[in-house]
């Protein structure tokens, strides 16, 4: 029992230990180990979550829309520092991701899997960059450096993985087992380890090292919505070819019948389930009619000894389906932030959309960072271990803008600034940024610090001009003062003269 007393003080041994577990259904390495639904927990989660991207239109228009705008962000390099080691070294990781067989942007749009699936898994191919003259494909490159490059990021399906590596200790993630029966007919797997590996997760609540899929909280509202449209279906095709209703005597029925009133039987059943499923577009029956007691008719449609009719409904429903569909529609495309994709369909505000599509752009923008943060950590780092290049040059990429800027409130806000006496006219930097977020040119750096240069100069020339002192004019003496006042009354008189 810990009380106060034998309770020990922190110490450096006892900080570095590993004394806990984030969860207990870690070590398995089992997909969504700790999820409290059955179907959502292991291989049938795969399954399950594969089913509700390709079967739901607004599941699949809010990935597509999330792979279509992350295709389009710019994915920079960026130098550690402006040394020109530091810009060579920055250089370098530009060619290896322009130089692999497969496009940065195809690698983007599979690796934002993992937003649907809670993880995606990619196996990072080298190769030796020797050239595009040698004869051997796998060290085939647009550079002859001898340098350790990248040939391909291949993607591991998650329904072709069967378990994570786990170390039991840490919970740290070795690698992922791949069953060979998805490429080789071998029932066996194969270790991928992870540090061959590119690894992306949504979070990493609980440790839980197959993250959390953005679409768990839509999959309630999915099952019900897949329900109500079947049942919606079910109504039409019923409102529309009825039921088929066969009639046949009550004898041909019986336990008790005979084998020809069975073989009746059975062939009126083929006919009336051949009519529902449309792959009959007739029925004949015989005329016979069901005779009384004397052998003699009763009359009417009821005396037909074989009778068939569609029966359908009155057309009149105490529910309506379709407000129902449409609101479980809005919660999944809410439960994802997307419900401004459902804005047209019931009408709607331009600043409730501006709003709502702010918030997507942002969940979007952390999306992209996250693949820019794996991708430094886990290609990165691994290249500059091969190349055993210093670490004090190695850059970083960084994800551009998601959305485009809104120009009109840059200008307002810039005009503020002026405004402020806050003169950013003489920053390079800024003043390129501006013109990036416009995607308008750069400008050369240099020649804006020698404008700036000849602006300022130019103003302060002005200011001496204007601040130069004008020479003061002597004092007239008396005599001269006498003689203007003469001059002026002259002036008046021969004025005075000519008017008269």
């Amino acid at each position: 029992m810990v009380t106060e007393t034998n309770y020990e003080p922190l110490s450096e041994p006892k900080g570095k230990q590993l004394m806990g577990v984030a969860s207990s259904n870690v070590s398995t390495g089992i997909f969504k180990s700790g999820e409290f639904l059955p179907e959502l927990r292991g291989t049938r989660a795969i399954a399950k979550y594969r089913e509700m991207r390709d079967n739901s239109a607004v599941i699949g228009a809010v990935l597509y829309a999330v792979e279509q705008v992350l295709r389009d962000v710019a994915l920079n390099v960026v130098p550690a520092d402006k040394s020109e080691a530091a810009v060579a070294d920055a250089k370098f990781v530009e060619e290896c991701l322009n130089d692999m067989e497969h496009s940065l942007d195809d690698h983007v749009s599979e690796a934002v899997s993992f937003l649907w699936m809670g993880f995606s898994w990619f196996e990072v191919v080298y190769k030796r960059r020797e050239g595009l003259d040698t004869k051997n494909v796998k060290k085939r490159s647009k550079y002859n450096d001898g340098r350790i490059g990248v040939r391909k990021l291949v993607s591991r399906a998650p329904w072709t993985i069967s378990k994570f590596a786990i170390e039991s200790k840490t919970g740290k993630i070795l690698g992922v087992h791949q069953r060979e029966s998805a490429f080789t007919g071998r029932n066996s797997d194969s270790l991928i380890p992870s540090n061959k590996s590119i690894y992306y997760r949504t979070t990493a609540i609980d440790g839980d090292p197959s993250g959390r899929s953005i679409l768990r909280n839509a999959y309630t509202s999915y099952t019900y919505l897949t329900n109500l449209q079947s049942i919606e279906a079910i109504a039409v095709e019923r409102e529309m070819h009825g039921i088929p209703i066969g009639r046949i005597p009550s004898e041909y029925l019986a336990a008790d019948a005979t084998d020809a009133q069975v073989a009746i039987r059975q062939q009126m059943e083929r006919m009336l389930a051949d009519m529902k499923l449309n792959a009959q577009g007739f029925a004949l029956l015989p005329s016979d009619l069901l005779l009384d007691s004397e052998g003699k008719s009763t009359g009417g449609v009821a005396a037909r000894l074989v009778d068939v009719e569609l029966m359908t409904s009155q057309g009149n429903r105490n529910i309506d389906i379709g407000p129902i569909i449409d609101r479980y529609q809005h919660d999944i495309a809410r439960s994802v932030l997307s419900e401004f994709l459902m804005l047209g369909t019931n009408g709607g505000s331009y600043a409730l959309s501006k709003s709502k599509t702010d918030l997507f752009l942002r969940a979007l923008e952390s999306y992209i960072n996250t693949v820019a943060d794996v991708l430094n950590k886990q290609l990165v780092e691994p290249l500059w271990e091969l190349n055993s290049l210093p670490v004090e040059t190695m850059p970083r990429i960084e994800a551009g803008d998601v959305a485009p800027h809104d120009l009109r409130e840059l200008g307002s806000y810039l005009r503020n600034l002026n405004g402020a006496n806050i003169d950013l006219s003489d920053e390079p930097d800024v003043i390129n940024a501006l013109l990036q977020n416009a995607e308008l040119p750069q400008v050369d750096p240099a020649k804006i610090v020698v404008k700036a240069e000849e602006r300022k100069a130019l103003e302060k020339s002005k200011v001496a001009a204007k601040e130069k002192p004008v020479k003061a004019e002597a004092p007239k003496s008396r005599k001269e003062v006498l003689e203007e006042e003469v001059l002026q009354q002259t002036l008046e008189v021969l004025k005075n003269d000519s008017l008269s």
